[in-house]
C-alpha cells in the first residue's frame, strides 16, 4: 500500500487507516487480532482508536488495552502509526481538554497501548470551556517529553481550528497538524439536527481550509454505514440524487462496488486544489471485509472519472 506524509507532522503513514473502535467489544480479541495482522501484512501503518472506544458496549478501555495486547504478542509495535485520542467522559471523570486531564489521559494510554510514546495524540472533540493556550501548552508538553510524536484535533468547527492555529503561533507551540472528522461522498443536507452537534460531516469550507494549511483530513464515517453497498441503508443525512446515481453508474461501469470507488475518490482527492490529502478511515469486522477495502487503495482513476465524481 502506498505511505504518504502525514501533512506538516512528520509522520509518514498508509494511504488507508484501520480503526479499532469496535476491537475487545462487539470484535472478539481474536478475530481483531487477525485483522490488525492482515492489515499491517498487506502494508497498512495506520491505526486509530480512542481512550472511550467502545464505552457503549463496554467500560471504553477495551479497544485500547485490545491493541497493547496485540503489540505485545505480535512485536509489530514499530511497524504502525497509532493515533489515540482524549477528550470525552469517561464514566463521569474526563470530559475536557484542560492540562492535567491531558496529561492523565496521556499516562492511561500508554499503561493500556504498552507502549512508550503515543505517535498522533487528537483531541477528540473540542473543549470551549477551556481556554485554547492551555489544552495547546499541555499537549506541546507531551510532545517536549517525548509521549506525543505530533497532536491533532477531531470534531472541530473551522474556525476553532483557526484559533488553535494562531494560538500556537502566538506562544510558539506545536499545532494540531491533522484533524479527523466524519466525511464521505455524499453531501449532508443542511438544517437537519444531528445526534451530537460536534460530529457534523466536513463541508467545503473545512476542506479548503486543510488545503491551504496542508492539514490531512482522516475522514471517519467515510462508507456511510455501509449505505454505498446497499443503498436502504443511507443516513437520512444524506442526499441522494444525481451525485448517489454517478457514483453508482460510474461503480457499474468499472465492474466496482461504490464503496470500493469512494475510497479511490478520496485517495485521488489531491488532483484537486481546493481538497486536502484525505486519508479514509475505515472499520470492519472480517478479513474479507477488510481486504475488500485494501484492494479499493489500488483502483485507478482517470482524471475525467475523478472530475465527474467530484462535480456530480
Amino acid at each position: 500500500m502506498k505511505q504518504v506524509a502525514l501533512g506538516h507532522s512528520g509522520l509518514t503513514v498508509s494511504e488507508l487507516c484501520m480503526g479499532a473502535m469496535n476491537f475487545g467489544t462487539t470484535v472478539e480479541k481474536e478475530t481483531a487480532f487477525r485483522l490488525l495482522d492482515a492489515f499491517v501484512d498487506g502494508g497498512g501503518t495506520f491505526l486509530d482508536t480512542s481512550n472511550n472506544y467502545a464505552h457503549w458496549a463496554g467500560t471504553g478501555d477495551e479497544s485500547e488495552t485490545l491493541l497493547g495486547e496485540w503489540f505485545a504478542r505480535s512485536g509489530k509495535r514499530d511497524k504502525v502509526v497509532l493515533a489515540t485520542k482524549l477528550g470525552f467522559d469517561r464514566h463521569g471523570a474526563g470530559q475536557g481538554l484542560k492540562a492535567h486531564q491531558i496529561e492523565y489521559w496521556c499516562d492511561e494510554s500508554l499503561r493500556k497501548l504498552r507502549t512508550d510514546a503515543i505517535d498522533l495524540y487528537y483531541a477528540h472533540v473540542d473543549d470551549m470551556d477551556t481556554p485554547l493556550e492551555e489544552t495547546m501548552t499541555a499537549f506541546d508538553r507531551l510532545i517536549q517529553k517525548g509521549k506525543v510524536r505530533a497532536i491533532g484535533g477531531s470534531n472541530y468547527y473551522t474556525w476553532r481550528l483557526e484559533e488553535a492555529r494562531e494560538t500556537c503561533q502566538r506562544n510558539q507551540l506545536t499545532p494540531y497538524s491533522v484533524v479527523q472528522q466524519r466525511f464521505t461522498y455524499l453531501f449532508a443536507q443542511g438544517g437537519i439536527q444531528r445526534p451530537y452537534p460536534y460530529n457534523e460531516n466536513a463541508g467545503i469550507e473545512k476542506l479548503r481550509y486543510l488545503a491551504k494549511h496542508n492539514i490531512p483530513l482522516v475522514a471517519y464515517s467515510c462508507m456511510a454505514r455501509g449505505g454505498y453497498a446497499d443503498n436502504s441503508r443511507l443516513p437520512d443525512m444524506y442526499i441522494r440524487g444525481e451525485r448517489l446515481a454517478t457514483l453508482n453508474r460510474l461503480a457499474r461501469g468499472k465492474g466496482v462496488e461504490p464503496a470500493s470507488l469512494v475510497i479511490a475518490w478520496m485517495l485521488h482527492s489531491r488532483r484537486f486544489t481546493d481538497r486536502p490529502q484525505i486519508i479514509p478511515l475505515f472499520s470492519c469486522s472480517s478479513v474479507e471485509h477488510l481486504q475488500a477495502n485494501l484492494d479499493a487503495a489500488s483502483l485507478s482513476l482517470t482524471t475525467q472519472e475523478a472530475y465527474l465524481l467530484n462535480e456530480a
